[in-house]
C-alpha cells in the first residue's frame, strides 16, 4: 500500500469515528433537559462575562448561537459587548466585535464588525448573521482587513476534549477560518489571540478522545458550567485568576 492510499485510510478512519461522535453528542444534546440547558447557559455566560481576560479583551470574534442548533447561548455576552458604557463612565472602552457570516458552502466565512444586535438579519437556515453591508450601504469592516489584532475568539462546537480538540458539525467553516486567521497573525507579527469554546456538560470529552486531522485547530481553552478549562500554555499565561 502506497503512503497516499495509507494516508486516505486514515483520513476516512478519522471521518468515520468523527461521524459516530457528532452522532451520539447531537442525541445526547436533543435529550438534554431545557431547564438544565438554560441554566448552564446562564451560568456558562456570567464565567465569561466576570473573567478578567474577557474583561480586558478590546476586539472580539464571537459567534450567535442557534438552539436549533442547540448551541451554548451568547445572547447575554452579545448584549453586553454591544452595551454602551455606563452614563458617567468616561474609562470604559468600548469593545469591538466580529461575527461570522457564511459566504458558500465550501468552508468560506468571513467575520464582520457589528455594533448593535440589529445589524443583523437571518439567513436562508434561520442563523443571524451581519449584512455585508450596513444600513447606510457602507462595507463592514472585516476582521481580516482590520488595522489591529483579535484578543479573543469565542467559539461553537459540538464536542470538545481536555486536550483542546474540538469536533465542529463537518463544514470545516471554523477549522478554515481560525487556520487563514493564525496565518494572518504571524505574517503581522500578531500576538495570537485566545481560542475560547463554550461547552455543555455533556459535550466535554477525556483527552484525546476527539480524532483530528492536520486542518483541525485547537482550541486554548473551554468554558463550562464548572469553570474555566485552560488547557495550552497560552490559556494557562492568560486566564490566571
Amino acid at each position: 500500500m502506497s503512503n497516499n492510499d495509507q494516508e486516505a485510510d486514515n483520513l476516512e478512519s478519522v471521518f468515520k469515528k468523527k461521524r459516530i461522535i457528532r452522532s451520539n453528542v447531537r442525541q445526547t444534546l436533543k435529550s438534554m433537559d431545557p431547564s438544565l440547558r438554560s441554566q448552564e447557559d446562564d451560568i456558562i455566560q456570567s464565567i465569561v462575562l466576570e473573567a478578567p481576560w474577557f474583561k480586558s479583551s478590546k476586539r472580539l470574534c464571537a459567534y450567535i448561537s442557534c438552539s436549533a442548533l442547540r448551541e451554548v447561548d451568547t445572547s447575554k455576552l452579545l448584549s453586553q459587548i454591544l452595551s454602551p458604557a455606563p452614563d458617567g463612565n468616561k474609562l470604559q472602552t468600548a469593545k469591538i466585535l466580529y461575527v461570522p457570516r457564511v459566504e458558500d458552502k465550501n468552508s468560506n466565512m468571513r467575520m464582520f464588525n457589528i455594533s448593535r444586535i440589529d445589524d443583523l438579519v437571518a439567513n436562508s437556515m434561520n442563523i443571524l448573521e451581519p449584512a455585508s453591508v450596513d444600513a447606510d450601504g457602507n462595507a463592514r469592516e472585516d476582521v481580516m482587513h482590520a488595522n489591529d489584532p483579535v484578543d479573543l475568539f469565542i467559539l461553537p462546537g459540538l464536542a470538545f476534549d481536555r486536550s483542546g480538540r474540538r469536533l465542529g458539525r463537518g463544514g470545516g467553516y471554523y477549522d478554515t477560518f481560525l487556520k487563514n486567521y493564525k496565518e494572518l497573525a504571524k505574517e503581522k507579527n500578531w500576538r495570537l489571540p485566545l481560542f475560547v469554546a463554550l461547552s455543555y456538560s455533556v459535550q466535554i470529552m477525556d483527552e484525546e478522545v476527539i480524532p483530528v486531522t492536520p486542518n483541525d485547530v485547537l482550541v486554548d481553552a473551554l468554558v463550562s458550567p464548572t469553570g474555566v478549562i485552560p488547557i495550552t500554555s497560552a490559556a494557562l499565561g492568560r486566564m490566571k485568576p
